[in-house]
């Protein structure tokens, strides 16, 4: 974990206040493995406001045109309140405090293709952020990922391109219809585990607690391990200010883990899925 001066190299509009933030930041950029984040100061002062970093889960790593070495971080951002509405109107050159990559990613052992043969990736809206670089290294394991993308309307299916072009199997479903098929997207993914019911699938969610909920449930109810990336408010991501904790189910260890340091990447049946963090 590092804390780099960071630059911004670019910010790109992606419509229903969803924008990609670009940084340059090489040292850092060569430490994330997927499903980590880092926390971004939202304004070029050290003591402006809001004084308070904010968490951002990694997309993916921004290369060297002509190397192809790692080069920066680009980082899916939703205005969401004050900190992210001054972050989405920064300009390319400033300068920004950045602390990371941090957190537990997806576990992806080596060996994991012998257990594996198809993963589940299913993300709801922005839950996509930690899906690409996750894609890719199951790509390099010979793994066969399966995207399942849903979102209210088609604006919600941000970045969707970047999977499209890994040439991977992708279900769409928009509550409204205006992409792919109606409805939520956990509709799709039980479909598929009825009709393909085998024990090398594995799950990944992130989105809404809802539908994480729903795919953890899936989990349970086909007998598949699931992985989820979860969200939380946090106020250090140091796990010294307490303010991201879940509750789990967990007979050993933390009661409540910490979203920061024990995830965000948790197995879903670590979770109580009847109490959603605050």
């Amino acid at each position: 974990m590092l804390d780099r001066k960071v630059k911004i190299k670019e910010i790109r509009d992606l419509g229903a206040g969803n924008h990609l933030l670009v940084i340059t930041s090489p040292e850092q950029a060569r430490l994330v493995r997927p499903g980590q984040f880092v926390m971004l100061k939202c304004v070029e002062d050290t003591g402006g406001n809001p004084l308070l970093r904010r968490p951002f889960t990694i997309f993916n790593i921004h290369r060297n045109a002509r190397s192809g070495k790692p080069a920066g971080l680009e980082l899916l951002v939703k205005e969401a309140g004050a900190g992210t509405r001054r972050l989405v109107m920064a300009r390319p050159g400033q300068v920004l405090d950045c602390l990371g990559p941090q957190g537990q990613g997806f576990h992806l052992p080596p060996d994991l293709s012998s257990r594996v043969a198809t993963a589940c990736l299913v993300a709801g809206g922005v839950g996509i952020a930690p899906l690409l670089l996750l894609a890719e290294s199951l790509l390099a394991l010979r793994i066969r990922p399966i995207l399942f993308y849903g979102g209210a309307t088609a604006a919600d299916l941000v970045l969707r391109e970047s999977f499209e072009r890994l040439g991977i199997d992708i279900i769409y479903c928009t509550e409204d219809a205006s992409h792919g098929e109606r409805g939520l997207v956990t509709g799709p993914l039980e479909q598929f585990l009825r009709i393909h019911p085998r024990k090398d699938t594995r799950l990944y969610a992130c989105g809404p607690w809802g539908m994480m909920r729903g795919v953890h449930e899936l989990a349970v109810g086909y007998e598949l391990q699931c992985e989820v990336s979860l969200e939380a408010r946090m106020g250090c991501g140091l796990g010294a200010c307490l303010g991201c904790v879940v509750a789990s189910e967990a007979s050993e260890g933390r009661s409540y883990p910490l979203v920061c340091q024990d995830g965000p990447v948790m197995n879903s049946r670590l979770v109580r899925w009847d109490i959603a963090p605050i």
